[in-house]
């Protein structure tokens, strides 16, 4: 046998465990990112993915979209049993690699070799043997059960090293199922020895001894009563070191001991769970958000619930694991939102959430849920909120509406929220402010009010280094201000930046940052091949859709600019999907205007040109006049081949428009295909004049590549 040499991870889904199914897609997403670091130092890597059947269906439509985009060498084994079907039919067919194993029931031959291995003895009593042709229907976990039943109960014993019958086998009841046999030894335990049990069944299906010890009234014969449970098989030691730590031998006998608890009963044991994790991992309490969070709500302390609710959904943006970082914020929500008689300590702390809930919303690019929930709080945040809490506020507003491609609606928000930080002297939320404010105020055209607040966003994100979500926002937009401007050179030195503070603090978005604003730096020099290469490690690094969709609109862009149509058209139409879907069109009308040019380029001029014009006076109502300055040079292109005249008047819209705005780089490209349009007319004069600004543009703004296309086209004069 050839050894396997790679990695390999394994995850059981904890749904009758001692956690949500959310700490179970957060194990799932971390498998995957190793599996990335694996495959990128060329090791194969394999994830075996445990009692699905218990998965709920927001975990399997998860792992199905997983397997169903996953395109690296890896393999996946995903163990659940009969009834349960990973994937319909049709989802089948859209997966190239895929294999079903069924294990079938235990033969009767195998039924009996197995009751054979149980009772190391190949001398079976007759009746044993019958009972297991006739009654047993080859489930190997109830065949164990059932031999289990029959020796506690006293009717199969072993007597001088063989194994007898004391009575009829009819005579013992025996339930049909699992379940029930699993019932039946519960009952026959003690007392003492059932309810420790059923104290550790509450813990989990693995429970570590210390928190046993410390949550039962039965201290005296704990250690007793788990020798026993062991040696009844029930539980088995899964760890000595560094703690003890036992599990149940299988999850379904911790359900079934879980579900013989009264409600009131299981809700007072998951309550002083809590409190002993609470002082047990005191000095490392984050790695228990998830579970203290669950053992409150499932406990008594609704507002302790809520609170590691929310420390959960902060961990987990931070580990990039959106879906659940969404799901812990939403659950805490539903548990604020329905609480009756809210305090004032409430109400704040309900402002709060929101606040952390808009660093997801962000980050899955979802605007129109963000906005919808926060205008729906905006009252509340204006009456109750701190001025540091409404600062924020009115930020996710401003941001969501300029992401929804309506910066007019959001540059009041954002002005306001800078405003009251500056009142209070809250120099990070004034960094904030400044960063989305450089990011609007440049989609508005005021390019030199966009780098003042790109360097104001700096100056604090220096200040407080420790902060990378500042830092990142502070130097992307900075660097999104400059790129606009068409300065190529502090575009790429700000990416650089972010580059240089991503790999000293190991941060992965602050990376993907610098990859994108690398990109838009190649963009702003007119170096098109080299942006998709950088475009492609952005998407392949990021974490967050917000940046791989933004990604993933620049490089369908670039794969227009130099005539690749169809990866053109396959790059944008995922950007396209999510825009309309959750409202991101401050990148899906990007995405459209490219899908208009290649219609265009397909010959489809009707349909190309309506889709871009009407972007077009969408752009212009919302006073985007640098994506309106960008669109009129594209049709500028377009009429230069079919109706100069026409071409003529969008080339010099783009001049105004640029020049008012100091987007050199589309003032320079505005000129150049102005002074060629000039010279197919046979204009010597405008043609040279032309292309002599467009190379003072382009000098300017050091953009390499349009500066030499330039120069080449007036030596061609």
């Amino acid at each position: 046998m050839i050894p396997f040499v790679g990695s390999l991870y394994s995850l059981k889904y904890p749904e009758i465990e001692n956690a949500s199914p959310e700490i179970w897609k957060i194990r799932l997403h971390e498998a995957i990112r190793l599996i990335l670091a694996d495959l990128c130092k060329m090791t194969p890597a394999i994830i075996c993915v445990e009692d699905l059947h218990w998965a709920d269906s927001s975990s399997v439509e998860l792992l199905r979209n997983i397997l169903s985009d996953f395109r690296d060498l890896a393999l996946f084994l995903c163990i659940y049993r009969p009834t349960f079907n990973l994937f319909t039919g049709h989802q089948l067919a859209q997966i190239k690699s895929y294999q079903e194993i069924r294990l079938q029931d235990l033969s009767t031959s195998e039924a009996q070799t197995m009751v054979e291995s149980l009772l190391k003895t190949e001398a079976l009593p007759s009746d044993l043997r019958k009972f297991i042709q006739t009654k047993v229907e080859g489930n190997p976990f109830y065949l164990e059960e059932a031999i289990n039943s029959l020796i506690e109960s006293g009717t199969l014993i072993r007597d001088n090293g063989s194994w007898k019958l004391t009575r009829q086998i009819s005579e013992t009841v025996i339930p049909s199922t699992v379940q029930g046999i699993i019932t039946a030894r519960l009952d026959r335990l003690e007392r003492e020895t059932k309810r420790i049990l059923q104290e550790a069944s509450v813990i989990g299906r693995a429970f570590l001894y210390e928190i046993l010890r410390r949550i039962t009234d039965l201290k005296d014969v704990v250690d007793k009563s788990l020798n026993g449970l062991e040696r009844l098989d029930f539980i088995r030691t899964r760890t000595l070191q560094p703690n003890l730590e036992y599990i149940f031998k299988h999850a379904m006998t911790q359900e079934v001991v879980y579900n013989g608890l009264l409600k009131k009963e299981r809700q007072n044991i998951h309550e002083k769970i809590g409190r002993v994790m609470e002082n047990l991992f005191k000095d490392r309490l984050p790695e228990y958000f998830e579970t203290l969070a669950y053992h409150y709500k499932q406990g008594q302390s609704a507002l302790k619930a809520t609170d590691y609710l929310i420390k959960a959904g902060d961990k987990s943006f931070k580990r990039h694991a959106l879906i659940e970082s969404h799901s812990y914020f939403k659950e805490a929500y539903d548990m604020l939102s329905n609480k009756p008689d809210k305090t004032m300590d409430d109400e704040k702390l309900l402002i709060d959430l929101l606040i952390k809930w808009g660093y997801t919303y962000h980050h899955h690019a979802d605007y129109i849920g963000l906005i919808k929930i926060f205008k729906a709080h905006e009252t509340l945040a204006e009456s109750h909120a701190s001025k540091e809490q409404l600062s924020m506020f009115y930020s996710w507003l401003g941001l969501a509406f300029s992401r929804r491609d309506m910066p007019v609606d959001g540059y009041p928000y954002l002005l306001k929220a800078v405003q009251i930080a500056e009142e209070v002297a809250d120099i990070k939320g004034t960094g904030y402010n400044c960063a989305w404010l450089a990011q609007v105020c440049a989609d508005l055209g005021r390019l030199d009010e966009a780098v003042i607040y790109g360097e104001r966003a700096r100056e604090a994100a220096n200040r407080f280094e420790s902060d990378p979500y500042l830092f990142r926002v502070a130097f992307l937009y900075s660097a999104y201000a400059h790129f606009f401007k068409g300065d190529v050179k502090k575009t790429a030195e700000l990416g650089q930046a972010l580059l240089d503070y991503g790999r000293k603090h190991s941060d992965l978005r602050c990376i993907t940052c610098h990859y994108f604003g690398a990109g838009e730096s190649c963009i702003a020099a007119g170096d098109y091949p080299s942006a998709i290469e950088i475009f492609k490690k952005c998407i392949q690094v990021s974490p967050d859709p917000v940046m791989s969709l933004s990604a993933k609109n620049l490089l369908g862009r670039c794969y227009l600019a130099i005539g690749q149509l169809k990866e053109a058209q396959n790059t944008v139409e995922e950007v396209i999907e999510h825009s309309e879907k959750f409202g991101f069109e401050w990148i899906g009308a990007l995405a459209q205007a490219t899908k208009a040019m290649i219609l265009i380029a397909q010959g489809d001029l009707k349909q190309g040109i309506g889709l871009h014009e009407n972007l077009m006076r969408v752009w212009l109502e919302n006073k985007s006049l640098y994506r309106y300055a960008m669109g009129s040079y594209f049709m500028g292109r377009v009429y230069s081949k079919i109706a100069p005249q026409k071409a003529e008047e969008y080339f010099n819209m783009v001049i105004k428009t640029a020049g008012k705005m100091g987007a050199k780089s589309y003032l320079g490209q505005a000129y150049l295909e102005l002074g060629k349009l000039h010279k197919s007319k046979g204009r010597t004069e405008k043609d040279r004049e032309c292309i002599s600004s467009a190379i003072d543009a382009f000098e300017e703004c050091e953009a390499d590549v349009f500066l030499k296309q330039a120069r080449e086209a007036l030596a061609s004069l």
